[in-house]
């Protein structure tokens, strides 16, 4: 029955009792009445009589927004009851809650709440934000919850746990299915996180194109190691993950650090008995590059740790207090520098910010130098011979800080991406052995041994994904080769190009080569050629004169024999685009499958091939990936649906993650913060302070 359709005199409830219970829920102000008879609906609280108007009938209005309405007995309260489902300024939603208890004839605007949708919003909120499950305990968090809504289900942290498993289970049947759709092999890294309790736990992530050329990464396991875990152990562990997700078939290569190469050996093993790796396994294994860059980088510090720590008490002496980073600026000033440059902190564990931090205060060399002279209370000057090493090794960080920016200014970079930057950093290298100075020959030469190994076993991978790039192709492999090997430069780049075609070679042994457009015949019987768009008209048109003289033609055998070019060779002959221009690869591929359908099946495999085993945020911490207090007392199971469950929704969790920015920041802005750094002199001048 509708509100329309209802006896407006009929009243809500009837019996004083009732009516003294509902005013003392509610607690609205007493009501004088002055008519005949007691009204006893429970609208009366929510309405104020007011004085007859000259018409002599009687009105009230809203407490709350201020409507009047008439209140003759022939009106009823139908209207007021009405009202008070729709007004926007009622101040009590309890007492709707109330009415439309107490009244079956109101209906309430309030829907009813979903305790299984909010157990599942409460599950993704904790996954989403790395909360503890401890969370739904806090006793702040379960008021501010229970009091809007008092009968609300909050569970405890097994309850959330529980959640998180079975989302856990859902999302995992949908990476499957993801996983399964995949056209091409897939890329994995294999990395160990420890925690504080000192278990140690095994990730094992997966670098694929989906469909669409959409660049995924999937966390797939995170497994509790249990000791002693030996090199026989993990490689069975992880072929056993690849059987689980039904991928060992699927395999491109593993990136892993250095520490685990034994492993992925004997899983490389494991895999070519069935197999199931491209040309055996010889671009199966690629060691961590953000591993290499950090042990070379953390080599060279070692050098200048000296005038490392100096810098950094210098950096926090300026920004302990405003009146000490205003006299810093002053220095600056008479210095004729420019303070927008900016002065920087770092982080001791995360050596790109510590390169970073130097790079800010080289410039600012000579306002340090100033200040030293101009305040007696700096003593942590660098000496020049500090500030001259600063300078010559942070010139070889350089290029090494080149790589790790490729690092942090994409989530996920395609592979093609690395080679210009490690091909810069070895060719500076290389030349900086030959330098004058022997300060800067000694650290280049310690540096150089160190990268060589990496470039000589893991460049010829990172070449073939710069090919596949159409903005250098192999023209400029061979460009690069000419720099650092010289004469023997055309020998190393023929070496390369046969391990490009070899590979190649793979993807075309079980499609047949495409020898061009297909053509299409229509109903008049005219063929189309699909790569000119045009009508090429049947021989059946012309006439048997003419056919006669065109059969000499046929049987003509040309001179000149043209060989069929394959569709990689075909790629490669294409111009290059502008090397400036800023492209997206797998749109480019995306756009070009249908062409090179083969060369694009390899450019699926080797442009996911991730190039360090760690993710962005880790990838040059020094202290290594490790769980935090929360996520190591978890059970292992509930452990790897929390990791994994979060990874599959939500990637890299932007909102926790902390950017290079952000940990660099400029200390030279002046703000009112500034004065809360210092102490207060006490008022109590000479006297006992308490």
């Amino acid at each position: 029955m509708g509100l329309d359709d209802q006896n407006p005199t009929d009243s809500i409830i009837e019996g004083g009792n009732d009516l003294l219970k509902l005013e003392n829920e509610i607690s609205v102000p007493p009501i004088t009445i002055s008519a005949k008879r007691k009204r006893r609906s429970v609208v009366w609280g929510y309405f104020e009589l007011l004085p007859s108007g000259k018409d002599g009938r009687q009105r009230c209005k809203c407490r709350n927004c201020g409507t009047s309405y008439l209140y003759d007995s022939k009106f009823g309260t139908g209207n007021m009851k009405r009202h008070l489902v729709n007004c926007l300024k009622r101040a009590a939603c309890e007492g709707q809650l109330l009415l439309t208890h107490y009244d079956s004839s109101l209906p309430s605007s309030a829907p009813k709440f979903d305790h299984e949708k909010f157990r599942e919003l409460l599950a993704e909120v904790v996954i989403s934000h790395s909360l503890p499950f401890q969370f739904v305990e806090w006793e702040g968090i379960r008021a501010l919850l229970l009091r809007l809504c008092a009968d609300l289900q909050l569970g405890t942290r097994n309850t959330v746990g529980v959640d998180c498993i079975l989302m856990y289970r859902r999302e995992k049947a949908k990476v499957q299915t993801l996983l399964e759709e995949t056209p091409n092999r897939i890329s994995f890294t294999c990395d160990l996180w420890s925690s504080v309790t000192s278990d140690d736990y095994i990730c094992l992530t997966a670098h694929f194109i989906d469909k669409d050329w959409n660049l995924q990464k999937k966390i797939l396991n995170f497994c509790f190691m249990p000791p002693p875990h030996g090199d026989t152990f993990l490689a069975g562990k992880i072929y056993n993950f690849l059987i689980e997700w039904g991928l060992d078939m699927k395999v491109s290569n593993f990136t892993v650090n250095g520490a685990n190469f034994a492993s992925i050996q004997l899983l490389k093993g494991h895999l070519n008995s069935s197999k199931g790796l491209l040309c055996e396994g010889d671009f199966f294994h690629l060691d961590c590059c953000a591993h290499v860059i950090s042990s070379i980088v953390e080599e060279a510090l070692k050098e200048i740790d000296g005038a490392v720590k100096k810098i950094r008490e210098s950096i926090k002496y300026v920004k302990s207090s405003r009146a000490r980073k205003q006299k810093f600026l002053e220095c600056v000033s008479q210095s004729f520098l420019e303070k927008k440059k900016g002065l920087r902190q770092d982080v001791s564990t995360w050596w790109s910010s510590t390169f970073i931090m130097l790079e800010s205060a080289l410039y600012y060399r000579c306002a340090f130098s100033h200040l030293q002279l101009t305040d007696l209370d700096y003593k942590d000057c660098p000496s020049n011979n500090d500030w001259d090493k600063l300078e010559k090794i942070g010139k070889l960080l350089a290029v090494l800080h080149e790589i790790s920016s490729v690092f942090s200014n994409a989530k996920h970079p395609t592979s093609n991406l690395y080679f210009p930057v490690v091909f810069s950093a070895y060719l500076t290298l290389r030349e900086e052995m030959g330098s004058q100075d022997e300060y800067s020959r000694r650290i280049a030469t310690h540096m150089f041994s160190k990268f060589k190994k990496y470039w000589l076993d893991f460049h010829v991978i990172l070449v073939i994904a710069v090919i596949l790039d159409p903005r250098y192709k192999f023209s400029f492999v061979e460009w690069c080769y000419r720099k650092l090997y010289d004469d023997t430069g055309v020998v190393e780049s023929i070496k390369v190009k046969e391990r490009l075609f070899s590979l190649f070679s793979e993807y075309t042994s079980a499609n047949k080569l495409l020898l061009g457009p297909k053509m299409t015949i229509g109903s008049d019987n005219a063929i189309f050629d699909g790569a000119q768009g045009n009508l090429r008209a049947p021989e059946n048109t012309f006439s048997k004169e003419a056919a006669d003289v065109f059969r000499e033609f046929d049987s003509f055998e040309s001179e000149e024999v043209v060989s069929q070019k394959t569709q990689l060779e075909l790629y490669l002959d294409e111009p290059r685009l502008d090397r400036k221009a800023r492209l997206d690869v797998l749109a480019y591929w995306r756009g070009n499958q249908f062409r090179y359908p083969e060369v694009a099946a390899m450019a699926r495999d080797i442009l996911s091939i991730p190039v360090s085993s760690v993710t962005v945020e880790n990838a040059f911490d020094t202290s290594g990936p490790a769980l935090d207090q929360y996520d190591s007392v978890l059970k292992p199971d509930v452990l790897e649906a929390f990791i994994c469950t979060r990874n599959w929704l939500y990637g890299e969790n932007e909102m926790t993650r902390t950017s290079l920015e952000e940990l660099t920041k400029n200390i030279l802005e002046v703000n009112d913060d500034d004065d809360r750094m210092e102490l207060p002199e006490c008022s109590n001048a000479g006297n006992t302070c308490c």
